[in-house]
């Protein structure tokens, strides 16, 4: 019954029930309707309103969008949830989309759940995908695997990219991150630099393509550069300080850069990633110094503002749309029944360093 005591008529058959058609049924506006389903927090509404809304949508049998999307993904569409650690940095929004291009063009929906690189986000997207009718996950990265996978129960198709190190008993698409800080290494030497600067956000076991990147970039620099040196400056950032901070990587860049310029000899700085190379940038910048007569700057992913002029970063192009419209492919082929379940898919991207305007022949040593 409506709030004149007349009984609610059922939808009509086929058609959706709107927030419109729950609040002519309730007797309070489309905002009201909205604000009590979805608890928002700080708005209070009397006992009688509250009781209206939520009959009227049992009556009705209304679902939030959010419900719609998580809990009921509907029957006859495929849905796949995608988990991102952030999606902040341009390199997991082009992925992300990547990934809805290659869905949408094969009738299938997506949903995304960032994780901040927190086991209990990772285990609770794993949950998620599980218990809520996904037909499918991609993880764009996945900092716990040794934790994940043997959690994995096979209900469901699952996709990961990572690092090629990390040898994962699930579907991946990957990348070689050593020889990428081996290219980024063969570059500085070839340039003429002796003495390079490595900077990251956290490195750690749970974080194997950044410290897959300096390894490579230690080892082959070492090689080459028997007198150089590569000086190593990390900040550990928790999943708390990277949900809360969403320019976290380039205040990193920034505060580390900053650290180095006493080191005189260091005429190159080597980034983890490109949103960390433009906090160097601006820290070299604001220092009254220039990119790349006074230092040189190289990034990794090659996310789409480093092509800008204003930018112009030297670094590595592991192209992030096909990793993503693959990891699609690779899930697809498992869901529709194309591919066998008992086999493991392999694909490993090459990686290209794209040489801009941020890298030159080393300068005379600053002195100070």
């Amino acid at each position: 019954m409506d709030v004149s005591g007349k009984k609610t008529p059922p939808p009509a058959p086929g058609k959706r029930v709107t927030l419109a058609d729950v609040a002519r049924v309730a007797g309070v506006s489309p905002a009201t309707v909205s604000m009590i389903l979805s608890g928002r927090e700080g708005v209070s509404f009397a006992e009688e309103t509250v009781a209206a809304v939520l009959a009227a949508a049992e009556a009705l049998r209304y679902k939030t969008v959010a419900n719609r999307r998580l809990s009921s993904p509907e029957p006859d569409r495929r849905t796949i949830l995608i988990a991102a650690p952030n999606v902040t940095n341009p390199y997991y929004a082009t992925l992300i989309q990547a990934i809805q291009q290659a869905a949408d063009e094969n009738g299938c929906g997506t949903c995304v759940v960032t994780t901040y690189r927190s086991l209990e986000d990772e285990l609770a997207a794993l949950r998620l995908a599980e218990h809520a009718r996904f037909t499918g996950i991609i993880f764009t990265l996945l900092a716990h695997p040794d934790e994940i996978i043997p959690r994995l129960n096979r209900k469901i198709p699952v996709v990961v990219i990572g690092d090629r190190s990390v040898a994962l008993d699930v579907d991946t698409v990957e990348l070689n991150n050593y020889d990428a800080g081996s290219l980024i290494a063969r570059h500085m030497h070839e340039l003429g630099h002796r003495h390079i600067a490595y900077i990251s956000t956290t490195l750690d076991r749970s974080n194997t393509i950044r410290s897959q990147r300096l390894q490579g970039l230690q080892d082959t620099f070492a090689t080459l550069r028997p007198d150089g040196s590569v000086l190593v400056k990390s900040r550990d950032i928790d999943p708390g300080t990277e949900l809360h901070n969403m320019a976290i990587e380039h205040a990193v860049g920034y505060e580390l850069a900053r650290r180095c310029f006493p080191e005189t000899a260091i005429t190159a700085f080597v980034a983890v990633n490109d949103m960390v190379a433009y906090g160097v940038i601006d820290a070299v910048r604001d220092a009254g110094l220039s990119v790349p007569g006074d230092y040189s700057v190289c990034g990794f992913d090659n996310v789409f503002p480093s092509r800008f002029a204003g930018v112009s970063l030297t670094t590595v192009e592991h192209y992030i749309k096909d990793k993503g419209r693959n990891a699609f492919e690779i899930l697809y082929a498992k869901i529709s029944g194309a591919s066998s379940g008992r086999n493991i898919t392999r694909v490993e991207f090459r990686h290209e360093l794209i040489v801009r305007g941020s890298t030159a022949p080393p300068h005379a040593p600053i002195t100070r």
